[in-house]
């Protein structure tokens, strides 16, 4: 697996709003681990394995050719949301 260069940008599959920084990287238990920075500084470690799984990166992001509205959003659309109504019914 290719590894992730420092001050990568990332964006979570699920939402798309949701990005981060990674900052470090670190090996634990034999794993490599990535040291992400959120918008608003908060740092968390995740593996590459559930970084390549739930993020992709800057560039693949650019290179879609229709940036597809997040999958949260979609959810809540597919349930009938209405503006300023709850879900429930």
């Amino acid at each position: 697996m290719a590894e992730f260069k420092l001050d990568t940008k990332i964006y979570k599959k699920d939402n798309l709003d949701i990005n981060f920084y990674i900052s470090g990287k670190k090996i634990l238990n034999g794993i490599l681990h990535y040291k992400l920075k959120s918008q608003n500084n908060e740092e968390i470690y995740l593996s590459e394995f559930a970084v390549k799984d739930n993020f992709i990166t800057e560039t693949k992001f650019c290179e879609q050719k229709e940036k597809p509205v997040s999958r949260l959003f979609s959810k809540i659309i597919k349930k009938g949301y209405i503006i300023g109504k709850s879900n429930e019914k």
